[in-house]
């Protein structure tokens, strides 16, 4: 990073006359013509094997939802369902509980 002399604002990279020169965007002085290695920024990213990223072929497959044994309202029995929690009315309020059938996929929902 540069600063104009005059200002000490930041010089900005500009095309004047058709050449890219940094200079100030306040006062215009601090002109300086730019080579084409100048003009070029470069960093070098080094991964670690923490960065890398699973990924899984079939969502289904993958069961990480809480899990209690209910009545199906659709298959009529006691079956495994996966349950989760959504705050659907006002925060004062209880959240509503959604389930799903492992068997059916049926989803219903219960209020307190």
């Amino acid at each position: 990073m540069e600063f104009c002399d005059e200002c000490g604002s930041m010089l900005a990279p500009m095309k004047i006359d058709g050449k890219v020169v940094m200079a100030c965007p306040k006062c215009g002085e601090g002109k300086k013509e730019l080579t084409k290695g100048d003009q070029m920024l470069t960093q070098e990213i080094k991964h670690s094997n923490q960065d890398s990223i699973t990924i899984i072929e079939n969502p289904e497959e993958l069961n990480t939802m809480p899990t209690k044994k209910m009545r199906c309202p659709k298959c009529a029995i006691v079956v495994n369902t996966q349950y989760w929690a959504v705050q659907t009315r006002s925060g004062d309020e209880a959240p509503t509980r959604f389930y799903r059938c492992t068997k059916c996929k049926h989803t219903w929902r219960e209020y307190d």
